[in-house]
């Protein structure tokens, strides 16, 4: 009836028609047995093989809002467990009778190596794009807060006497270093994803030395997601180039910032010209190691 009252403005395919009557029936009868079936449920893993291996635009917008959320900058890790998790089931359940029903390992095994086809590919894909720029952001703060740590007194020291040039410019430098590197609110939630990802880590260690079987992301499978990455060395390199490319991307962005932020409050020009001069230099060696990487693929 909407269609016929709207034939200028819309018109609905059959085949959507005819394939929302059959997941309406097939939920039906899934209802009829358990209250608490959901068709859409049954279907994510299909969903996820697809969100993983499908490097269209759409997918790729899908992908993030599954991940980050709509208009969110930061990663959910709940979401990603739930990505590797539908893509190892619906890998085991297509891969053979025994590794749907849990009886044997192929299944699995055919998970890790698709996997690693994708975030070990030589060419670049969104997948791995997003991978890389999420461990080079962990490692980036991860980095900064070990070292900053133990310096903070130094840094919450106010100076004794007014600035004198070259007498004081040693410790203005020092402190405005580590004023440039601090960690912030969104720093914060990284390190917590950081402890999170160390503890499950760690958890599944735990498990192994009781059971040898378990869902992707055991030390077991991390162990043959290196094997997979020993054989594609090549690769490897590029992914290097890739990593140190999203890794000085993110430290130029962060200086960048906090440049615009001093400048503004004009507060500490110390600072301010450190972080101008900072962020130019990682923009530089950001594009020369994104021009190694083009390079490297020709």
């Amino acid at each position: 009836q909407m269609q016929e009252q709207n034939a200028d403005v819309f018109a609905i395919p059959d085949y959507f028609v005819y394939m929302s009557r059959a997941f309406s029936t097939l939920e039906g009868i899934g209802l009829s047995h358990d209250t608490n079936y959901s068709i859409l449920q049954e279907c994510y893993p299909y969903l996820a093989k697809r969100l993983i291996s499908d490097d269209s635009p759409r997918a790729r917008g899908a992908l993030r809002m599954l991940l980050y959320g709509k208009d969110g900058d930061e990663l959910d890790l709940s979401k990603v467990k739930e990505l590797t998790d539908g893509f190892e089931s619906y890998t085991s359940s297509t891969s053979s009778v025994e590794s749907g029903q849990g009886r044997s390992d192929d299944g699995r095994n055919a998970a890790i190596e698709q996997l690693a086809n994708v975030l070990l590919s030589e060419e670049s894909n969104y997948v791995q794009d997003l991978l890389l720029h999420e461990s080079a952001a962990a490692f980036d703060v991860a980095i900064r807060n070990t070292l900053l740590s133990p310096l903070e007194p130094i840094r919450n020291l106010p100076l004794p006497i007014p600035s004198l040039g070259l007498v004081t410019l040693p410790l203005e430098v020092a402190k405005a270093s580590m004023k440039l590197q601090a960690i912030d609110k969104s720093d914060q939630k990284k390190l917590e994803n950081v402890k999170i990802l160390t503890d499950a880590l760690q958890r599944s260690r735990g498990v192994s030395s009781e059971s040898e079987s378990g869902s992707t992301g055991s030390p077991a499978d991390l162990g043959r997601l290196v094997q997979e990455a020993t054989k594609r060395r090549r690769a490897l390199t590029r992914i290097g180039f890739s990593f140190g490319g999203s890794l000085t991307n993110i430290q130029a962005k962060r200086l960048r910032e906090r440049s615009a932020g001093l400048k503004e409050s004009g507060d500490d020009l110390v600072a301010e010209k450190l972080a101008g001069q900072g962020a130019e230099a990682l923009e530089a060696l950001a594009g020369a190691l994104s021009f190694l990487d083009d390079r490297f693929l020709r």
